[in-house]
């Protein structure tokens, strides 16, 4: 296939259409650039917009932050609030919507841009790439699928979402038995084990609540036990949160030393002196959101890396919360028995036929449990460290040093036009990133209300200039 317009085309590539990718096509949509502009989406999947958090259909699975707050489009907050009442008038903007709807929200916002700006030709290929490499002798770069078709365009954007976790190092043997499931998002796995129990998921927050969830919405499994270091649950949102309002940097947090000692103690300061006001702690911690990249890049590399080993576990819970109505059902499961929080090390496993033994060293007591199930979920969290991805296309661009790590192993390297830097420590000319992987400079960088920000910037970014030459695709 070529592009045979008599008119200089940019050819803009985004490799991903989860979320990340299919904002950056909406916004980029929006700048109206009419005939001068040509997008590609490439994806495994077939439907744009979904990826891993909103590819359910089932409408247990719920948004962990309110209506209000989950428009796509930076600039227009209400947007998924008129979505949502368009179907069900009842629904407001401290309505905890569906992940099943928002996907419909996220299609149905792409296709209608795509028809408003029929100058701009959007285009969506169904495959895996492999490979990105920029040409020689040319600013552009190519793209190779699995099924052999190449894609040739002046940008590319990388939008590729969470990789898998690592296998925790005591259990790293169960890895080929069919007891261990590596992959939480492997919703095939999951549906085998229904019915079977005791499960282990390994770990507390998001994704091993999103597993306890299928596990139990299909069948009554007996016993759940849910196994982390710290032992730590999300907190749950309000009934019926507010916005913050605007304040500018906190106060409280001024003048500070850069330090996480200094912060960890200005801000459970400010919490105890709102509750004596009447307040919450989730509005101090709301307050902080906008700011929260700024205090990041102040912190030197050392307090960073000290806040992650240290603090982080503890953030998370209060920062990333769970919908009032899930965090009643996980309250209800550990009441009745049927869940069981376990706070511990692991020391080891043994398999024996299609049982499994799990050896715990008890957080709080020092104690050694034996836990006996049948099989073990990896629910410990994506994994950021790219030097253990074996995505194909990862690999690839780690080895040809086009994209690097960061320094504290949570993402990748970008500057602030989320250009990647490359191997020499520049920026990759015309490679871009955009996903959950940008918090390694900004932080907040994996909720809706900041990804939709750095999308728009991301597709001005990418609208700022225009190619001298005609560029097209071509199949191998």
């Amino acid at each position: 296939m070529s592009d045979n317009s008599s008119s200089p085309t940019k050819i803009i590539a985004i490799v991903g259409a989860g979320f990340s990718g299919a904002l950056t096509a909406v916004n980029l949509l929006r700048q109206n650039p009419g005939d001068a502009l040509r997008i590609i989406l490439v994806d495994r999947g077939t439907r744009p917009g979904r990826g891993l958090a909103y590819g359910t259909w089932d409408d247990n699975f719920l948004l962990n932050v309110p209506a209000g707050n989950m428009s796509a489009l930076a600039d227009d907050p209400g947007h998924f609030v008129r979505f949502c009442q368009h179907i069900d008038p009842a629904f407001n903007s401290a309505t905890f919507a569906s992940r099943r709807l928002y996907g419909d929200y996220l299609e149905l916002t792409l296709r209608q841009e795509a028809e408003r700006n029929r100058g701009t030709s959007l285009e969506k290929v169904h495959g895996e790439a492999i490979a990105v490499r920029q040409q020689p002798g040319d600013n552009a770069y190519q793209i190779d699928l699995a099924n052999g078709r190449s894609i040739r365009a002046h940008q590319v954007v990388l939008a590729l979402g969470h990789f898998p976790p690592l296998n925790p190092a005591p259990i790293a043997g169960l890895h080929k038995t069919s007891a261990y499931i590596g992959n939480p998002w492997d919703s095939a796995a999951l549906e085998r084990s229904y019915g079977e129990a005791p499960i282990a998921l390994l770990g507390m927050g998001l994704t091993a609540l999103d597993v306890l969830f299928r596990l139990t919405s299909i069948s009554d499994t007996p016993k759940i036990y849910l196994v982390s270091r710290h032992g730590l649950f999300p907190q749950p949102h309000r009934f019926n949160p507010k916005p913050p309002a605007a304040a500018g940097f906190p106060p409280f947090l001024e003048n500070l030393p850069p330090t996480v000692r200094a912060y960890s103690r200005a801000l459970r300061s400010e919490i105890r002196k709102n509750a004596t006001r009447g307040g919450d702690w989730r509005d101090i911690i709301n307050l902080l959101r906008p700011y929260t990249p700024q205090i990041w890049r102040q912190f030197p590399l050392e307090e960073r890396k000290r806040f992650l080993s240290r603090a982080v576990a503890y953030w998370d819970i209060h920062r990333h919360r769970l919908a009032p109505s899930a965090h009643l059902r996980l309250s209800s499961m550990i009441e009745s028995g049927q869940v069981e929080a376990v706070a511990g090390y692991i020391q080891g496993c043994v398999v024996n036929g299609s049982n499994l033994s799990i050896k715990i060293r008890e957080r709080h007591t020092g104690h050694l449990r034996e836990l006996n199930i049948s099989r073990v979920v990896n629910c410990t969290g994506p994994n950021c460290d790219i030097s253990k991805v074996t995505v194909p296309l990862v690999v690839q661009l780690r080895d040809e040093g086009y994209l690097q790590q960061d320094p504290t192993r949570i993402g990748f390297e970008v500057n602030d036009d989320y250009q990647v830097i490359n191997r020499q420590g520049r920026p990759a000319e015309n490679l871009f990133y955009i996903g959950p992987m940008l918090k390694a400079r900004f932080w907040e960088a994996i909720a809706v209300p900041e990804l939709r920000v750095h999308a728009r910037r991301l597709a001005e970014r990418l609208t700022s200039d225009r190619p001298e030459k005609q560029e097209g695709t071509a199949p191998r």
